[in-house]
Parts: C-alpha cells; structure tokens; sequence
C-alpha cells in the first residue's frame, strides 16, 4: 500500500502540471426562433388560413384559392428551413470557443481572438482570419459563459454592451456540462517560443489563461500572448 502511494506521488511530480483542458458544453435551444422567421411564419399560416378556407369552406371556392394554399405553403417550408439556427451546441472552455453544427467543429482559441461582439444577434469572435459565430437567444447560456471567461483571460478584445449583457442570464457555476477537451488536436502546431514542431499531444502545454500553445521543453517563464507567468499554470492537451 505504501508503494502504491509512493508510485502515484512520482507520477504527479513526473507530470508536473498535469492538469488537463476543460470546457462547457452548452446545446442549443430547440424552441428558439428568430423573430423575424416567427413573422414569416405567422404570415404563412394566414395566408394558408385564407387559402384553406377559399378552396374548400367557399361555395362555390374562391378563384385564386388554390394559389393561396401553394404560397402559404411554400412560406411555411421556409420559414422551417431557416427557422432553426446552424449551430447544434457551443463549448466555452480552456481551448476557446467551438460551435458545432452536427458535423464539424469550428474553434477559435483565446489566444488567437482579436475581437468579441455581437452582430446581428450573434456572439462573434474574430481573429487570424476566423470568424467564430452562434446565435445568442438561442444558446443564452454559453453566450453568458464565452463573455465571462473572455472577460476574465482576454478582457482587452470585449466589447459587448450593457443591454445586451442585461438580455443574459447569469454564468452560473454549473452551466452546461463540464467535459474534457477532446476534439481539439494540438499536434502538429509549432511552439509560439521555440518554433519547435508538437509531434505528439502530450509534448503540448498549454497556457492556462489564453491556450496558447507551447513544447513542453520550451516553455517560456511568461506566455508570449497575455503575459501569464507560466510556472505551474500550464495544461497539458
């Protein structure tokens, strides 16, 4: 027993700072619509209300009846088409934003935003030529998240205004759900001190503030992105 304890206290010491990326995972509201998809739809069903009713309640049927039935239709299929936002869930965490739209998985690390705002009712995080976006009425929750960890590791790069913050709910503690990094591949990037090729992922670490990306042997006393003394604030990928 006494081994045991002894064999798990070297693997820490051996790791060093061994702790590994977290994030939250926030899935998007299925009842969301968008207001003016909402009047799309109101106006479809009217319309198709009105057709309806010519066709088939009239004696005898109104003439353009059947146009009416064809346009309400078609109104309603596109508002369900465009009703639904492209985004099935978002993570808010220690490797940055990442929205997923059922398939793929677009990220953007802390380190590399130059810019958060929103436009057009979406949280947009720009930087390197990448544009990460979701739509906040329908993943309030991980807006509430990606502005607070944001203001917290890159404050410099929020703008967001009073009244949108307001329409938020608080980030509460146990928003979303808590899980390791797994879709985010380290190796293959270069060390930003060193520019020393990451072959294999656990050769990585990670700034804990921004993500920034280091080998392990080259790990600077301070990260060259936001200035985090690096001693003992490092994750592994």
């Amino acid at each position: 027993m006494v081994e045991t304890k002894k064999q798990k206290k070297k693997a820490k010491s051996s790791a060093g700072d061994a702790a590994r990326r977290q994030e939250r995972r926030f899935a998007t509201l299925g009842t969301f619509i968008a207001r003016p998809v909402a009047i799309l739809g109101m106006v479809g069903s009217l319309v198709l209300g009105a057709g309806v009713f010519g066709l088939w309640l009239l004696d005898p049927p109104f003439v353009y009846a059947s146009y009416l039935v064809a346009a309400g239709g078609l109104i309603l299929g596109v508002a369900l088409w465009f009703g639904q936002p492209p985004e099935s869930a978002v993570a808010i965490g220690d490797a940055g934003i990442a929205v997923e739209d059922g398939r793929d998985v677009n990220r953007l690390h802390w380190y590399a935003i130059k810019s958060l705002r929103v436009v057009g009712g979406r949280l947009e995080a720009q930087g390197g030529g990448k544009i990460v976006r979701f739509t906040l009425g329908a993943n309030p929750g991980a807006a509430a998240w990606a502005i607070k960890e944001a203001a917290e590791r890159i404050p410099q790069v929020v703008d967001i205004a009073k009244a949108v913050m307001d329409t938020l709910p608080p980030p509460e503690a146990k928003a979303g759900q808590l899980a390791s990094v797994d879709n985010d591949q380290v190796a293959g990037h270069r060390c930003a001190a060193t520019n020393k090729l990451i072959t294999m992922e656990d050769d990585a670490r990670l700034c804990s503030r921004c993500g920034q990306i280091y080998e392990k042997s080259g790990v600077p006393a301070q990260c060259v992105s936001c200035q985090l003394e690096l001693s003992g604030h490092t994750l592994r990928a």
